[in-house]
């Protein structure tokens, strides 16, 4: 939605009633808990104090003191449909100015029993970890995202079981299987991803994206500077939960055959490479940047080091698109 700059009209300051209500309307749609801080005792001033402090600093680490609004113009789709909203502007301590919120209108984005107005962007995830649920996806595939294509169905890794919140029209992140703590993608379910058993063999899209590390939204800066560098690593992000799943993923990297699931009548979801004209769509993303027909070596340049070494255990992709 964002890969062309959008129209940004001048900002303006958000009075303090706004940002709290703002704040706390966010807080609401996602369910958010407010920080963990020891008290005194139960009913006690103190403990009053306490969660006044809680809600204060969870409300800036959303939405900063001084942040600013503006309303914006873009298109959207292959169709150009006009989409118009406001964003939320703000600088967390010892950072620049960026987007930190979306707010689209005329489409609200349900999660469970909530309707989100207010979408996250990369910013705001790296501060808040959890906000969102993370799915993964290998770092190749990730790239094509990040070019504006949707993610597929068989593109999603680190999963089944996949995160229970990730249903239907909910907003979710999406990282890389290398750097998996860091959200780089936002986007929003076409399916229920929490209720797929399987994705080997599946097909159709799985995420749409809206927003991504590298879009006009992440470059924006008043100040004229480039777009932010992501963290190295987020804590918060790395659950219990998805760190057994990858633990579980990486085994079955180690011990798989990297000559399995190259055969043309595989049925596990893996791509043929023996006769690539066969392949009529693509099965991990599907948009204008995805090339067709592209083979993914592993020795392409632009891969990092932890990618080079998945893919020589994991064998190659073979990624073709739909034009």
């Amino acid at each position: 939605m964002f890969k062309k700059k959008p129209n940004i009209k001048p900002l303006s300051p958000i009075r303090s009633s706004d940002r709290r209500k703002i704040a706390d309307q966010i807080i609401a749609d996602y369910t958010l808990e407010l920080p963990t801080v020891e008290v005194a005792e139960a009913g006690s001033d103190e403990q009053a104090n306490t969660t006044a402090v809680g809600l204060g600093a969870l409300r800036n680490s959303l939405l900063p003191d001084n942040s600013l609004s503006a309303r914006f113009t873009t298109t959207a789709g292959p169709n150009l449909k006009q989409v118009s909203g406001t964003i939320y502007a703000g600088a967390h301590p010892g950072e620049d100015q960026r987007i930190l919120w979306l707010k689209i209108e005329d489409r609200l984005y349900p999660t469970g029993y909530q309707l989100l107005t207010f979408i996250a962007t990369v910013y705001t995830l790296w501060h808040n970890p959890g906000l969102v649920p993370l799915l993964h996806t290998p770092e190749v595939v990730l790239r094509k995202l990040r070019g504006g294509a949707d993610l597929m169905t068989p593109g999603l890794a680190r999963g089944p079981p996949f995160p229970s919140k990730a249903t239907k029209d909910a907003i979710v992140a999406i990282a890389s299987l290398e750097d998996a703590t860091v959200p780089m993608v936002v986007g929003v379910c076409e399916i229920d991803v929490s209720a797929l058993q399987q994705v080997q063999g599946s097909k159709g899209h799985a995420v749409r994206g809206v927003h991504w590390a590298g879009d006009e939204i992440w470059a924006w800066s008043t100040s004229g500077k480039p777009g932010g560098k992501a963290p190295d690593h987020i804590g918060g992000w790395d659950t219990e939960e998805e760190t057994s799943n990858l633990d579980k993923e990486m085994e079955t990297l180690h011990t798989e055959d990297p000559e399995e699931g190259l055969d043309d009548d595989q049925d596990d979801g893996g791509v043929a490479l023996n006769n690539p004209s066969e392949q009529t769509h693509n099965e991990y993303v599907d948009g204008e940047d995805a090339l067709p027909y592209e083979k993914v070596d592993v020795e392409d340049k632009e891969l990092s080091t932890k990618g080079e070494d998945h893919f020589l255990q994991a064998g190659s992709f073979l990624l073709t698109v739909v034009d």
